[in-house]
């Protein structure tokens, strides 16, 4: 090597330590660019060598973990309780239910009743439901406060609506299996059972126990239903929202425009028994009424308030009722309380649920799925009805009449809905 090849490595080792020590010493000026360059790289690095690291909970693979989740020092008495579970208790233990029940105490640690998992099952019935179609009778499940599993509602043009089975319908048996003391979802895995089909369900409805029979079959999920009522000689616009899925709003706007044709002097927005879903598809109907600049609903995170506001040229002026009860929630409240404060709109009922909360849904690996709270929502004017409710405007109970036979005749909540429109356009 030439002497001054030798001479010129030598120079640049001292070079590269002048630049360390610099570094140390912290002489040397760097642009803000070069410096988060160098905080990327360092974090990047600290992460892969993080992953190669822990990369495993012990030899048999139980659980991988990655730099994000938890320690396997924080894993080791999960997996101690696992193990014994699956050695040592009297029966055979399910691996899956086991993993689902241990998620599910994670998740309802955090005390909030509108954060859960969905296994596998559920997580396809949900998205169906969503989307606007599913396999079964056409009916939704609910549990009332005696814990009795009953019939919420039921779709047009369903199964369930064919055979004659009715809302407030409390389920007994289900292909002969008592279901007394079960689950809402339990009922419904029973009734979904891909073996059995037509399934045998025996009701009970006015202390009369019935027995149907009823075939499965794709149910396409009629979000919205509506006609136009006549009321002394004007005429109303009134409109069913069962759900807030996908294809909600085009519903919604295909028939609003529709009975729009029909010249209505107003309209009556349903929602009671409607306990929510997407908040896009809440908004886009909301959009249809607002001025463009009117507030719509406030965001808020951890770090911030978001105030969105219509920004649509499409807007509505003639009197609006929305109808709510207590069991409308999250959509359903957004939606009322949005036209009560931005439109004007009238609220008939009793108070509603009260959610306050917005949800996200993130896909598991297993197929099964986390809902979880991320933000709470307020009104164009800045509250919260989150464990409070949206108040009516004109507060009416539903009668007795309408609660034991359910026809329109009987339902006071609409007839009074329906008088508040007419005076408007008086």
């Amino acid at each position: 090597m030439k002497k001054d090849d030798k001479e010129k490595q030598v120079n640049e080792k001292k070079d590269y330590k002048k630049i360390a020590n610099d570094f140390i010493n912290k002489r040397v000026s760097f642009k803000v660019y070069e410096l988060m360059l160098f905080a990327t790289l360092l974090i990047v690095m600290t992460i892969f060598l993080t992953y190669v690291i822990v990369k495993e909970v012990d030899s048999k693979g139980t659980y991988a973990l990655n730099s994000s989740n938890i320690s396997k020092e924080d894993f080791k008495e999960f997996n101690e309780v696992y193990n014994l579970l699956k050695k040592d208790y009297y029966k055979k233990v399910n691996k899956e239910k086991l993993i689902d029940g241990a998620i599910n105490g994670m998740l309802s640690s955090l005390d909030d009743p509108h954060t859960s998992y969905f296994s596998k099952k559920e997580t396809e019935e949900f998205n169906s439901l969503m989307q606007g179609s599913y396999e079964g009778i056409g009916a939704v499940v609910g549990m009332d406060e005696n814990k009795n599993v009953y019939i919420s509602q039921i779709f047009k043009n369903s199964p369930a609506s064919e055979v004659g089975l009715k809302v407030g319908d409390i389920f007994k048996e289900v292909n002969k299996t008592n279901v007394e003391g079960k689950t809402s979802e339990e009922v419904v895995a029973l009734i979904k059972d891909g073996e059995v089909n037509p399934v045998n369900i025996k009701v009970l409805r006015n202390e009369e126990e019935l027995s149907f029979d009823i075939k499965k079959r794709i149910v396409e999920i009629e979000s919205v239903e509506s006609k136009v009522m006549n009321q002394n000689g004007i005429k109303i616009g009134y409109v069913i929202v069962n759900n807030f899925a996908d294809n909600t709003y085009s519903q919604f706007k295909e028939q609003i425009e529709s009975m729009e044709k029909g010249n209505i002097k107003g309209l009556i927005i349903d929602v009671r028994g409607n306990s929510g879903g997407y908040l896009h598809s809440v908004t886009s109907m909301i959009d249809m009424f607002l001025p463009k600049g009117e507030v719509i609903y406030q965001i808020a995170d951890r770090k911030k308030t978001n105030i969105f506001k219509d920004t649509t040229v499409e807007s509505r002026n003639y009197p609006i009722c929305v109808l709510i009860d207590k069991a409308s929630a999250s959509a359903s409240e957004i939606l009322a309380i949005s036209l009560k404060e931005s439109y004007d709109a009238l609220v008939v009922g009793t108070t509603s649920y009260g959610k306050g909360t917005v949800q996200t849904t993130k896909d598991l690996k297993s197929g099964g799925m986390i809902k979880y709270t991320i933000q709470k929502w307020l009104s164009p004017k800045g509250n919260w009805i989150n464990g409070k409710g949206v108040e009516p405007t004109n507060v009416v109970e539903l009668s007795e009449e309408y609660k034991n036979d359910p026809k329109e005749e009987n339902d006071n909540q609409l007839s009074e809905a329906l008088k508040l429109i007419e005076n408007k356009n008086k």
